[in-house]
């Protein structure tokens, strides 16, 4: 484990060295991230989706996680498109609030308070609790508000929602599962593959993305970044809560740590990509991350 956050560390690290010193830096965060977008994630959502286990009885605490996921991003676009003044700024808003980052925070966090059955049930929450890759809803949502690469008229706007790799492979995924083809055997090393890959790349990607400028934030802009916040921590697994209580399921304690994640670290990807307000995105990534973080180790030092 402490190879393997170190490796992720030196990763960042040339990212950030790239950006600072490569004329060309920009050029190839933008072509990283769309080789990236075309061609990890969607294998990597293609193998997900072909090999998670579905259980019964998780059935019904999936059904009010998604329920709650997609309640939850409306609110956040609620709240956003009432406080914001600009398409990109109600974009980051309704990103940062909607999306919690239960891969590189969430999977270890899981681990590290669960043990191995929390890490699993974690894997099944990140995979399936949008029902359609969260990283497909994400993109889409950064496109349609970011200065940059926006889609102009309805049907390119459709075309941004429908064209979008991770979600087609999880289309032609559940399609072969329904129709009884099962294609895990061919999968699992391509997955494996994509599993050590994913990490390195993805922290490079946020080496070349993350904004290097000092914060420059108003106190209204503080002040709606706390607002998204507050859906983010708060509203989210309470949403759950409410979600489990109406259909009656069982939610497992995992479920709630992962709906009560911080923001996701590629959105900081995504408002550098799309030009969606990156600093004010940075600001909600690391004004998350760093005291939830916190909390967990001070919780785990206090009650362990």
């Amino acid at each position: 484990m402490a190879f393997e956050v170190l490796s992720l560390v030196l990763f960042l690290a040339v990212g950030l060295v790239v950006q600072l010193r490569a004329q060309s830096a920009e050029l190839l965060r933008e072509r990283l991230w769309t080789a990236h977008f075309w061609t990890l994630i969607p294998l990597l959502v293609f193998y997900a989706f072909s090999t998670v286990p579905f259980e019964q009885e998780l059935a019904l605490a999936l059904a009010a996680a998604i329920l709650a996921n997609w309640l939850v991003l409306a609110v956040a676009y609620g709240y956003a498109a009432l406080v914001a003044e600009a398409r990109e700024e109600r974009g980051a808003l309704a990103l940062g609030a909607a999306f919690p980052n239960t891969g590189f925070v969430g999977y270890p966090l899981a681990q590290l308070i669960f043990g191995n059955p929390g890490l699993t049930l974690m894997v099944v929450y990140d995979r399936l609790a949008w029902l359609v890759p969260s990283v497909a809803v994400s993109t889409a949502l950064a496109r349609l508000h970011g200065r940059r690469g926006t889609p102009r008229g309805a049907r390119e706007r459709l075309g941004t929602v429908l064209v979008n790799p991770p979600l087609l492979a999880a289309l032609a995924a559940i399609a072969l599962r329904v129709s009884d083809v099962d294609v895990s055997a061919e999968v699992e090393p391509l997955g494996r593959i994509g599993s050590v890959l994913i990490g390195p790349v993805g922290f490079l990607l946020l080496g070349l993305a993350l904004p290097l400028g000092p914060p420059d934030h108003d106190v209204v802009e503080l002040r709606r970044a706390a607002g998204a916040l507050l859906i983010r921590f708060a509203l989210a697994p309470l949403m759950l809560l409410v979600c489990g209580a109406a259909l009656g399921a069982s939610i497992p304690s995992v479920f709630y740590l992962g709906a009560a994640m911080p923001c996701a670290f590629n959105l900081v990807i995504l408002a550098r990509v799309f030009d969606l307000r990156p600093q004010l995105m940075r600001l909600l990534v690391v004004g998350s991350t760093v005291p939830a973080l916190f909390t967990v180790a001070v919780a785990l030092a206090v009650f362990r």
